[in-house]
Formats: structure tokens, C-alpha cells, sequence
């Protein structure tokens, strides 16, 4: 019982790295495309390889540690969906506004995205994009 539970909690602990470090370099690709195009700094390009490669660090030691035991365990692998399951019930929540969490979350990562990108600069239709006015291509 306590290796099945062992086994699970590395499951959990491995999903959340996992989960962070796609979003790590998710963003990553984001803030490379904007520093090309001159509309984000280093540091942001900086900021999102740190988060990117600091969960896979973080899982290759604790992989290391556990010398492989983990990998190929049912326990282990249930263990895996617990963070992003977790991740999809706190976004289905209602907010304080009657939306859905998840959505509020997906808005602000759309505003995120599109400053790095530098969408909205030098838009001379929108005055500064508010709501009448989208550059989704």
C-alpha cells in the first residue's frame, strides 16, 4: 500500500512538473517570436526558458533519485492526470461574474499573447483594441 501510494504521489509530482514545463514552453516560443520582432525584452524570453526548463530539471533529479521505479506503475500513471484534472475542475468553476474560471484564464492569456506579439501597436483602426476591435489571424 504505501508503494502503490509512493508511486502515485511521484505521479502527481511528475504531472504538475510536467504540466508547468509545457506551459514554460509554451510561452517560450511566445517570447522568442516577440523578441524578433523587437516587442518584448530579453528578460521575458529569459523569465520563460527559467519556467521551462526548471520543472524538467526538477523531474529528471527526482527520476534520477528514484532510480527509475516509478515509470511503467499503474499508480503512477493514474498519478500523472492528477494536476491537469485538478487544473480542469478549478477552470469549469463559476467566477464571481457568472463566467466560467477557464474562460477568465483564456482571455488573459489572449491579452498576454497579444502584447508580447506586439498586435496592438501602431493599430491606428481600434485606438488601442478595445472590445469592437480583434487582430486574431
Amino acid at each position: 500500500m504505501q508503494e502503490w501510494l509512493g508511486h502515485g504521489v511521484g505521479g502527481i509530482v511528475a504531472g504538475g512538473l510536467l504540466l508547468s514545463a509545457c506551459w514554460g514552453w509554451y510561452w517560450l516560443v511566445i517570447s522568442l517570436i516577440g523578441f524578433t520582432r523587437g516587442t518584448c525584452r530579453r528578460l521575458a524570453v529569459l523569465n520563460s526558458l527559467a519556467v521551462a526548463m526548471a520543472p524538467l530539471l526538477v523531474g529528471w533529479a527526482l527520476l534520477a533519485l528514484a532510480g527509475g521505479a516509478w515509470l511503467f506503475n499503474g499508480a503512477f500513471a493514474a498519478g500523472l492526470t492528477v494536476v491537469p484534472l485538478a487544473l480542469l475542475a478549478l477552470a469549469a468553476r463559476r467566477a464571481p461574474d457568472g463566467q466560467r474560471a477557464g474562460s477568465h484564464m483564456v482571455e488573459g492569456v489572449r491579452q498576454l499573447r497579444a502584447e508580447l506579439l506586439g498586435a496592438h501597436r501602431g493599430c491606428g483602426d481600434c485606438g488601442g483594441c478595445g472590445d469592437t476591435h480583434s487582430h486574431e489571424h
